[in-house]
């Protein structure tokens, strides 16, 4: 998938995330940062009183866009990392004159960011990108990136469930569904574990293992179908893209054969074209407070 494409499928997921985001968890966020704006005042904001905000692979900005719409939260400052140059050139574009709040894009993996010097932040957050990672191992570093006592949102986390709807071949549907969620755990990045179709239900347990204390969960599923044979927004967009996730995750595999794959995709593409494809995936949104440190 090219920049341009990769760039309209991170917009096009904006409205789909909106309605997917655990409102419980997002409340217990919002209250969470208020109350430690008014109680800890060991460690004062750095700019009114707005928490310090670090989002983790962000993208071209569309949480920015979310939290500054909402206006529930107010930033002191907002630093976003992106490993992608042309996500953060988009966002840079988008954003110039949007945020009501002193903005930093920075395009650098969370890897690279660990290592520069940073002032501790006081919410991390971190939208549809630690199953993308290896959570064993970078979640006991990430602590490090908020001061004991602050926040980490965990938000639209994968949890190993993907629906595609109306049934095709129910034994293909499973077996194709179950290879590609193979895919995500044995994707490698720069020779490092980079994925994990179940990291969601595991967060409950291996966040407290890496010293963090879980304050709400909850889920935050992708629910996308039609209504009278039109969807919502961009979203047929973001449907197409998914297909194409599935095609560019699976056309190498060996145990399943081109043919047999090009046949389901293209089955797949006319119910999206028919206006009757439906898709679900489960996730998780999990939000985290990090313990002091000895």
């Amino acid at each position: 998938m090219d920049d341009g494409t990769f760039i309209r499928y991170l917009a096009s997921k904006r409205s789909v995330d909106d309605r997917a985001l655990n409102r419980l968890v997002w409340d217990a966020m919002i209250a969470a940062a208020r109350d430690q704006s008014a109680s800890l005042r060991a460690f004062p904001f750095a700019r009114g009183d707005g928490p310090r905000v670090l989002e983790l692979g962000g993208g071209i900005g569309t949480m920015v866009d979310r939290v500054a719409e909402e206006g529930r939260l107010l930033p002191g400052s907002w630093t976003m990392i992106d490993a992608q140059p042309a996500l953060i050139a988009k966002a840079r574009q988008r954003l110039a004159f949007a945020a009501p709040f002193p903005l930093e894009l920075i395009a650098t993996d969370l890897d690279a960011y660990l290592k520069l010097p940073f002032r501790p932040f006081d919410l991390v957050i971190a939208n549809a990108f630690l199953d993308l990672l290896d959570p064993p191992r970078v979640l006991p570093r990430m602590a490090g990136l908020c001061r004991p006592g602050g926040l980490f949102l965990f938000s639209i986390t994968f949890d190993g469930l993907t629906v595609l709807e109306p049934e095709i071949d129910r034994d293909l549907d499973t077996r194709i569904v179950e290879l590609y969620h193979r895919t995500m755990d044995e994707r490698m990045t720069g020779g490092e574990r980079s994925g994990d179709s179940r990291c969601g239900r595991h967060l409950l347990t291996l966040l407290p293992r890496c010293g963090y204390r879980i304050m709400a969960a909850g889920s935050s599923d992708w629910i996308v179908h039609p209504s009278n044979g039109e969807y919502a927004a961009d979203e047929r967009f973001f449907l197409s893209c998914i297909l194409g996730f599935f095609e560019e995750s699976l056309s190498a595999r060996p145990e399943l054969d081109r043919t047999t794959l090009d046949r389901w995709l293209r089955a797949r593409r006319e119910q999206l074209s028919s206006g009757v494809l439906v898709f679900m995936a489960h996730q998780v949104d999990v939000l985290a407070s990090v313990e002091a440190r000895s």
